[in-house]
């Protein structure tokens, strides 16, 4: 049903708008629940996340215990499943699997080392699609010749000799041919993950050259935060809460570690063109830090550039001493405007 028929249906339906900002605090929080009972997770798309138990029998008791600790650890009704591989975790967690094997409505479903090829030979070849890199289209393409070649289950795909699997669909196809068979590579957990955040809020109808001046107040804040210890950024994160509800968000990923306020803006100032609505708040995250800039030295630099060093350095020590707020400049925000406060900012230096 599409959305003007479901309005005629239901007047007093309404409509949620998207939320992206929030859905990914939500989902940060989840991992971080999860690191909390001891776990090393690896989560490359919101919803899913793995980690190894074996470290973990002894803390909670067993297998069992573990899964109890990480259904109990969630603010959220989830599916739990303990397997040999990823991928076999994956599929007994999932709906399709049959609720784990016959298992009635239990969230929490354990395939052991001895069950794994019998248990993957009864799951429908659909299943691989989500699981295989890249996840679209190949995928899907890849899942729906096998059904249109009689392939209709794990069990059938592993039957097939590799060589004949690698002739008809290369990489790929080895790859579904190995998790079929229960071949999986390792996992990949995520490193220490530490943010550093700046947020500003905007007046009503903030636009243009408005709103170009707001994100560099923001790149100074967050360079400026003592969190960041003169670490170089790597990626961040640009979001915005929007005026008619809802969020907005978009990740920029550096070409190379890097500190400079212009470069940063330069970077961001071409992601503020595609919000979709005005926004009433702008936040900057530094999602990615480094110690070493990674720029190149240079044998000689000019007086000017010299003078720039110094008085950068000179700033850190002054912050150092009297704190964050010590060292500010006058950013020219809306000269125009009748409200005094709108006119000018202080910003970090």
């Amino acid at each position: 049903m599409r959305v003007g028929e479901a309005l005629a249906c239901c007047p007093d339906l309404a409509l949620l708008a998207p939320d992206p900002e929030g859905a990914a605090r939500l989902w940060e929080d989840v991992l971080e629940r999860l690191e909390g009972i001891g776990a090393a997770i690896e989560s490359e798309r919101p919803g899913e996340a793995f980690f190894e138990v074996d470290g973990l029998r002894g803390i909670h008791g067993g297998v069992e215990g573990v899964a109890a600790a990480a259904r109990a650890a969630m603010p959220m009704p989830v599916r739990v499943a303990v397997a040999p591989t990823r991928f076999a975790a994956f599929a007994a967690a999932s709906p399709r699997s049959g609720e784990g094997r016959g298992r009635g409505k239990r969230r929490e479903a354990i395939v052991h080392p001895t069950e794994l090829r019998c248990f993957l030979a009864d799951l429908p070849a659909l299943i691989l699609a989500p699981q295989l890199s890249p996840p679209q289209p190949p995928a899907e393409e890849l899942v729906l010749t096998l059904s249109r070649l009689g392939i209709r289950s794990l069990g059938a795909l592993a039957a097939l000799p590799a060589a004949d699997v690698a002739d008809r669909f290369g990489p790929l196809g080895l790859r579904a041919h190995g998790l079929a068979r229960g071949r999986d590579e390792p996992l990949r957990p995520r490193g220490p993950r530490e943010e550093v955040t700046a947020s500003i809020d905007l007046p009503e109808a903030c636009g243009g050259e408005q709103l170009e001046r707001a994100l560099r107040l923001l790149v100074d804040r967050l360079l400026a935060a003592p969190e960041r210890r003169r670490r170089a950024v790597l990626a961040l994160r640009l979001g915005a809460t929007l005026a008619g509800g809802g969020s907005w968000g978009e990740d920029v990923a550096l070409s190379h570690p890097n500190a400079s306020p212009e470069a940063m803006h330069a970077v961001l100032s071409p992601k503020l063109e595609r919000l979709p609505a005005p926004a009433d708040s702008l936040t900057l995250r530094a999602t990615s830090l480094c110690r070493s800039s990674g720029e190149q030295l240079k044998l000689s630099c000019r007086g000017d550039e010299r003078r720039r060093s110094r008085l950068a350095e000179a700033a850190r020590q002054i912050r150092t001493l009297q704190g964050p707020e010590a060292l500010l400049k006058v950013l020219d925000v809306d000269s125009a405007s009748r409200v005094p406060e709108r006119r000018a900012a202080l910003t970090p230096f």
